[in-house]
């Protein structure tokens, strides 16, 4: 396979944030120390069979077979829990996973692990000796403190500020704006409102809102 243009990569989603990995992946080929070709973006037949995205192509998981067992894939979908849906659903197709880092990302390359499928966007700050695991959404201009591990499957929107040593588990969703102080933990599967300030530790399947945050409901299942 020619791989000349780059590791050919799939997006999965077909929403506005797919839109802005893909002028992601724009950028970080700009910079060259790593480069992709988008070969398609694996959309849901309700968000459209046809038609393309900033120049690639919708596709249907077929059509990506002859990129196999080269192609990447990245998935661009905000939402945790239908996130790990498609994740699912590019293993099952045996893609591997790209990780995506704008390249003007501040971080200290030598204490801050990333892990695999994870997407850091621009504008983001994480300090030193953090953990971020697989699948993480890290959206603009937001910042991540010392010693804070975010797990598997997170998303943070634009302008989440995130204090040192916080744990944020697993599949958890903070809107836009929400801030965290020293030393939190907030448990799976949780969601913190935007503009939320969380001065407590939120229990997994929780979801809490304001300033200070307050549960506003709880998952049963």
């Amino acid at each position: 396979m020619d791989t000349s243009k780059g590791k050919p990569l799939v997006i999965l989603g077909g929403g506005g944030f797919a839109r802005e990995v893909a002028w992601l992946v724009e950028l970080i080929n700009q910079r060259g120390e790593e480069r992709f070709e988008i070969v398609g973006f694996l959309v849901h037949e309700d968000e459209g069979t046809r038609g393309e995205i900033r120049g690639a192509p919708l596709v249907k998981p077929h059509e990506l077979t002859p990129y196999l067992p080269d192609l990447y894939a990245v998935v661009a979908i905000g939402n945790p829990r239908i996130r790990q849906r498609a994740i699912s659903e590019a293993e099952e197709l045996g893609c591997r996973f790209a990780t995506l880092i704008h390249p003007e990302t501040a971080y200290d390359r030598q204490s801050v692990t990333i892990g695999e499928g994870s997407i850091i966007c621009w504008e983001c700050t994480l300090t030193v000796d953090i953990t971020i695991g697989r699948h993480v959404i890290i959206n603009l201009d937001c910042t991540v403190g010392h010693d804070t591990v975010i797990e598997d499957c997170v998303t943070l929107s634009p302008g989440c500020h995130i204090s040192g040593r916080n744990r944020i588990g697993k599949g958890v969703f903070m809107g836009a704006g929400a801030v965290t102080i020293e030393e939190i933990s907030i448990g799976d599967h949780a969601i913190v409102g935007a503009g939320a300030v969380v001065n407590r530790d939120v229990p997994a399947g929780v979801t809490v809102v304001g300033v200070p945050a307050r549960e506003k409901e709880r998952r049963t299942k």
